[in-house]
């Protein structure tokens, strides 16, 4: 028996023994009607308010009011409907990071590439169907201009056999970090002529909390947004810490006081074999879970808190935020720990004893570059697909990223390959064709329609085709890409880059120094060879097979180049291009500000009308989804659908 998305991969496999045209490919014979009678499992308003962060006041989009917005959990292979209301003035989606291949093609949250925004008075219903091999931990964000800063909210697919690491409870742990200016001012900054650049943030945040007082110069804190968040632990447990990388920019390495037992067994919503460490390391977009054994009552000696010591690194300064564990113990008896799969954001009291410290408790490295490179592989676990070896690859695209300012239009942008791209902006109506509608109606993009060949005889930008703006690849091949790090026109300076991949996981090969040299990269892997016995059960001497990722860190390995576009660090993908993975995808930095500043690419997996045929809905009608504001997105009134649509928003289904 297929399961749903068996069936939809198998409309695509079989595909090229039906004739389709676009108006086929568009619509099939019942529609689907979400009237007055249709739950979504879900409801989310975006919404703009003021609201407390730091103890001070920050206007902010939010998710049903709150920052951070609720935590989602999604049953696997099971659809769920999330209905996501704007009740902003300015155009937002919701992109459900990590799970691009489980949701139905519109609803990845990418405007311009896959969907059109959601307009503001109106409703957008999403359709998640996640597999039982991406149980983990993500989130979910808006991805337009800068409301991801705050718009966003812990995603986690629930496992469906038992746990491959036991544990007693779960904890949320989700580091965001903040500017006091509000999103449009940073969008008009980042954008404008002349450009300014905002800097490094004033906090950093831990499920909202930014743990800079009380101190010693503020011994009262307004409110708890700016005192420590507090971990709720008993002792003598293990703990799944669900750590969330959502911040806008920052790179946070943090530590806990006299807990150095930490185990990595999950990344980026795939479990890997345990890897030991002292500290955790996070940027934009990435998650980890990681093991945490607490003391028993004896280790303890009568202490109760201990400090959780966070910094950020590869920025202008450092960036220190404090939060705690505490250990939770009354007459003999242990109380549950507050944080809980139903209540993953607590906010405790701060013990009123502690102020914060006025020196670090630990010594965190300043080095990131190696923290465990080379070192996580994935078990042979049902879903995850082998990784493809070197023999496999059938082409390498290296694509060097750069700030440029550009002495025309007197902007500075992000390039890629000499190439931006950017999202539909926040104030709409936008008269910018998403990629993927162009594709479902002309077979083109921009008047091209993706050309491979085009694209392999780029010499200016190797991989990309000029014409359509995209990266074509063709089914069946295992594209290796190189992104490169390159010093800006005309201040030669280096940022540090987490590039995040929508369309699937791909496998981290690692990264390095210097330009790329495949001679050096193969003997990097050959250093960090696997070998049989306990470790990741591959023959000895085979060289380090990569982990399923889908953001990893192309570091800043010096402040300043000695010339505008000196390439210093690279990091490697292997991407293997199935039916499963068909489509218009984002590949990009997952800094807020570099998204705004063009460092984004966009890819399409297979030709037009093999896109046509993995778009084919099981019921209902795609025609609504064309047009900015179409039938797929219903108007509001109050705090539901008004009443003047009649039957409803008109949608297409495409899970059974």
């Amino acid at each position: 028996m297929l399961s749903s998305l068996q069936r939809l991969r198998f409309r695509v496999s079989v595909g090229a023994l039906v004739c389709f045209c676009v108006v086929s490919s568009t619509s099939a014979a019942r529609p689907v009607w979400h009237d007055a009678t249709f739950t979504p499992d879900i409801v989310l308003r975006v919404s703009v308010a003021t609201i407390q962060l730091n103890c001070q006041p920050r206007l902010s989009t939010l998710v049903n009011g709150t920052y951070p917005g609720p935590p989602i959990y999604l049953e696997p292979e099971r659809t769920t409907w999330i209905r996501v209301y704007n009740d902003a003035q300015v155009n937002t989606t919701m992109h459900w990071h990590g799970l691009s291949l489980s949701t139905a093609p519109f609803a990845d949250g990418s405007p311009q590439a896959s969907q059109w925004p959601i307009p503001p008075g109106h409703f957008f219903d999403y359709e998640v169907h996640p597999q039982a091999y991406e149980a983990g931990t993500s989130f979910y964000h808006s991805h337009v201009g800068f409301q991801a800063i705050t718009a966003s909210g812990a995603l986690i697919v629930k496992d469906t056999s038992p746990l491959p690491y036991p544990y007693d409870d779960e904890i949320i742990l989700k580091v965001g970090d903040l500017y006091p200016q509000d999103d449009h001012a940073i969008e008009s900054q980042l954008t404008g002529v002349p450009f300014t650049w905002i800097g490094d943030p004033t906090a950093l945040l831990v499920n909202g909390q930014s743990g800079t007082a009380p101190n010693q110069q503020t011994p009262n804190s307004s409110d708890s947004s700016c005192q420590p968040w507090t971990m709720n632990v008993e002792p003598d447990k293990t703990y799944r810490v669900r750590l969330i990388g959502s911040t806008s920019i920052s790179l946070v390495v943090f530590g806990i006081e006299d807990h150095n037992n930490l185990t990595i067994i999950e990344t980026d919503n795939s479990y890997v074999y345990p890897v030991e460490t002292s500290y955790m390391q996070v940027d934009s977009g990435q998650r980890f879970s990681f093991l945490l054994k607490t003391k028993s009552r004896g280790e303890l000696r009568g202490r109760s808190t201990f400090w959780i010591q966070l910094e950020t690194r590869q920025g202008e300064r450092t960036v220190s935020a404090w939060a705690l564990v505490n250990y939770v113990v009354e007459g003999g008896r242990q109380r549950p720990p507050g944080p809980s799969p139903g209540r993953p954001y607590p906010v405790p009291a701060t013990p009123t004893t502690l102020t914060i410290p006025s020196s670090p408790v630990l010594s965190l490295p300043t080095d990131v570059t190696t923290w465990l490179e080379y070192r996580f592989q994935n078990p042979p676990f049902a879903g995850y697909d082998p990784p493809p070896n070197s023999s496999e690859v059938t082409r390498r695209v290296i694509i060097s990223s750069l700030q440029f300012l550009n002495n025309t239009s007197g902007h500075t942008v992000m390039i890629s390959n000499n190439a931006s791209w950017f999202d539909s902006p926040p104030l709409g109506p936008t008269a910018h064709t998403p990629y993927l509608v162009q594709i479902l109606q002309n077979s083109t993009i921009n008047g091209a329609t993706p050309d491979f060949n085009r694209a392999t005889s780029n010499s200016d930008s190797p991989g990309l085709d000029p014409l359509s703006n995209t990266y074509p690849a063709r089914i069946g091949e295992v594209v290796e890409i190189v992104w490169q790090n390159a010093a800006s026109s005309p201040t030669r300076v280096y940022g540090a880059h987490p590039m995040h991949a929508h369309g699937g996981q791909y496998w981290d090969m690692g990264s390095g120094p210097r330009v790329y040299d495949p001679q050096n990269h193969s003997a990097l892997l050959q250093a960090h060879s696997v070998g049989g016995g306990t470790g990741a059960g591959v023959g000895a001497g085979t060289p380090y097979p990569g982990s399923r990722r889908d953001t990893t860190l192309l570091y800043r390995y010096t402040s300043q180049g000695s010339y505008p576009g000196e390439v210093d660090g690279w990091r490697v993908w292997r991407v293997r291009v199935t039916e499963r993975n068909v489509g218009v995808w984002m590949m990009h930095c997952h800094i807020l500000h570099h998204i705004l500043m063009g460092q984004q690419t966009v890819w399409v997996f297979g030709t037009p009308e093999e896109i046509r045929n993995h778009t084919l809905p099981v019921q209902g009608s795609l025609n609504g989804y064309f047009t900015y504001g179409g039938d797929a997105v219903g108007k509001t009134g109050g705090q539901g659908p008004s009443q003047s649509e009649g039957k409803g928003v008109r949608v297409a289904q495409f899970f059974e």
